[in-house]
């Protein structure tokens, strides 16, 4: 085993274990906006693997597509977390905007 297969491993380890315990809780959580808050940590564990993916691939086309993929979420996941979030707001309380 090389250091850079325990890199690699580490990285994984730890991306993997950020998404579980977000997947836990969202499982917990009762209302859906709390269920927003732990799933927006989750793309930084898809980022961890992404990461993990190109230490042990290098930059080759495996590693590039986990790396855009990692950052496509990352950049994404927080406009879809607002947008749900104000689409749970407008269902329970009405418009936003003075009408």
């Amino acid at each position: 085993m090389t250091a850079r297969d325990a890199i690699a491993g580490v990285l994984l380890f730890a991306g993997v274990g950020i998404v579980l315990v977000c997947a836990l809780g969202v499982v917990v959580m009762r209302d859906a906006l709390d269920r927003l808050h732990c799933l927006s940590a989750a793309s930084f564990g898809v980022l961890l693997m992404a990461v993990a993916i190109v230490v042990e691939e290098s930059f080759s086309l495996i590693g590039n597509k986990a790396l855009a993929t990692a950052v496509l979420l990352l950049l994404t996941g927080p406009v879809l977390a607002h947008a749900t979030a104000r689409t749970i707001r407008i269902r329970r309380h009405g418009d936003w905007r003075e009408r």
